[in-house]
């Protein structure tokens, strides 16, 4: 949870009119995020929110930003980022990118049912149908290369047995991701860091509740759909009161099979599933590892605990649940 760029209600005042949003009535900062800063805005037209890019470079931005806007012109529900006046989805303030996008409606949901969990299933399905039009192209940032490169660097930080297991699970998924039959999923761009605090729920507790949207796009890459399955699952599906945190048996099959109904899944998704969710396993444990030991400043900032998934990744090597096509 970040807030890196302090901005005050006369820095943003000064940049609305690059947008044709109204005129500003609050800002305040959201203690959410570990890469960008994020405040919600008020203003008389609407609600928003309001993200200063603290790493992405402006040549990276369009594919995030256009990704979005892609998937909201397909009927997807994401945040959708505003264009300036000139036509541009980000303008600039203290130095920095930024764009506003508006507030979706609804809440983040920590212990979300298996109705709730078949609703991102299908959500995340429609998504990836969406994604196959979308022409740009970026890497996963955070996939395999980066895997390897940064493992070294967390390594000194590490006992050594689970030093041990961290590089053998890295050159376990480099394999897997250079198989000749792995290589014939399909890819598209994906969402890559779909966790429960990037979606938004209504009806919670009630015959209507569903993921009324999805947001936070920033770590988007174009990976192997089943590697964003993987992703979703190991945070929406784990069950948080088991001390291994296994994947839930209801959760995960009302999800798997609400995808599963937009998106069917076929023998290559089955047969590479367990290290799909080993890979995105490693990804996370691998991420707050390096959060944990190498904090950048922030004026609130707690890194996530690294321990969290190396717990899931120690399960999903030991188990599963299997996809079936």
């Amino acid at each position: 949870m970040a807030v890196f760029t302090t901005l005050s209600t006369q820095d943003v005042r000064s940049r609305l009119p690059d947008f044709n949003i109204g005129e500003l009535l609050s800002l305040e900062p959201i203690a959410s995020g570990i890469e960008n800063t994020n405040y919600f805005l008020d203003t008389t037209e609407g609600r928003w929110v309001l993200t200063v890019f603290e790493r992405l470079s402006e040549e990276q931005l369009p594919f995030y930003l256009e990704l979005c806007a892609h998937l909201r012109g397909q009927g997807c529900p994401v945040a959708a980022p505003v264009r300036t006046k000139n036509g541009r989805l980000f303008s600039h303030i203290k130095g920095k990118p930024f764009s506003i996008a508006n507030r979706l409606e609804g809440s983040s949901i920590e212990n979300v049912t298996p109705q709730e969990c078949a609703s991102m299933g299908e959500v995340l399905a429609r998504m990836h149908l969406a994604a196959k039009s979308f022409t740009l192209f970026q890497e996963n940032l955070r996939g395999p290369q980066w895997w390897k490169t940064t493992a070294p660097i967390v390594l000194p930080h590490l006992a050594p047995d689970v030093g041990q297991m961290l590089s053998e699970e890295v050159s376990h998924q480099l394999a897997v991701f250079s198989d000749p039959d792995f290589k014939t999923l399909p890819v598209a761009a994906c969402h890559c860091d779909l966790f429960r605090n990037n979606a938004m729920i209504v009806g919670h507790g009630t015959a209507q509740e569903r993921v009324s949207g999805v947001f936070d796009f920033y770590f988007a890459g174009c990976t192997a759909l089943l590697f964003d399955v993987a992703v979703t699952v190991n945070d929406w599906c784990t069950d948080f009161n088991a001390p291994d945190l296994r994947l839930d048996p209801n959760k995960t099959e009302a999800f798997l099979k609400a995808y599963h109904a937009v998106l069917p899944f076929t023998q290559t998704d089955c047969r590479w599933w367990p290290d799909m969710l080993r890979a995105s396993a490693l990804r996370f444990w691998l991420s707050r590892l390096y959060d944990f030991y190498l904090p950048r400043e922030a004026s609130i900032l707690k890194p996530h605990d690294p321990t969290y998934f190396e717990k899931i990744l120690r399960n999903r090597k030991r188990e599963t649940i299997a996809l079936v096509a």
